[in-house]
């Protein structure tokens, strides 16, 4: 399916893996399954000519294995200040309707879907400093990677040249986490892997 749709802008993850996510490099998760939350600020966007600009879309997601392994659960959140249009090309987009990596290939390995639902949600993108609230449902808040002994702040990334997601991501810890919606989520972690990227999507 040809593509009408473009991102360019922050993309963030908070999930179960040990720093640096072994997912990222086709390897089992750390824990034996995976789940967290993935999303997006659009800086730049559009589908069939729909500005995405400012937006927001943030994702609850479970594997009961590896990604690839399929049977995964979704719950989809979208900034609720999108029109209706910018809404629905959001969910198009990220359900995978639209086409074209990511979410194309991430939409493959999920058999439930849940929502969508239309919640105000704030991003800080900040580096080590970044936060995300997404109505009641998701808090994320990043802090850098400390040497366990000496305290030292670790500096690292994650490139990827074939990367289907990003290209090159800088690689935190999670103060705080959190995703909390129907029974399928109930999910509350720290001090593991978070993810902060530019991206570019379509990825080629």
């Amino acid at each position: 399916m040809a593509t009408q749709w473009y991102i360019n802008g922050d993309y963030l993850l908070g999930c179960n893996c040990d720093y640096g996510c072994p997912c990222n490099f086709n390897a089992r998760p750390t824990e034996g399954d995976c789940q967290g939350s993935i999303g997006f600020h659009v800086e730049d966007g559009a589908y069939d000519g729909v500005s995405l600009n400012g937006l927001n879309v943030f994702l609850g997601v479970k594997w009961p294995g590896a990604i690839y392994e399929g049977n995964g659960t979704v719950s989809i959140y979208i900034d609720e200040s999108g029109s209706p249009e910018q809404r629905d090309a959001l969910l198009k987009i990220v359900s995978g309707e639209a086409g074209g990596p990511p979410f194309e290939i991430l939409a493959g390995t999920f058999t439930n879907f849940i929502g969508p639902k239309f919640v105000p949600i704030d991003v800080k993108v900040a580096g080590k400093d970044t936060e995300v609230t997404v109505g009641d449902y998701v808090r994320m808040k990043f802090e850098s990677i400390r040497n366990p002994k000496s305290g030292v702040e670790t500096d690292s990334k994650v490139v990827l040249p074939m990367g289907f997601i990003f290209k090159e991501a800088d690689q935190y810890s999670l103060k705080e986490f959190w995703v909390k919606d129907d029974p399928e989520f109930e999910i509350s972690l720290s001090g593991t892997c978070a993810e902060l990227a530019k991206v570019q999507w379509p990825s080629v």
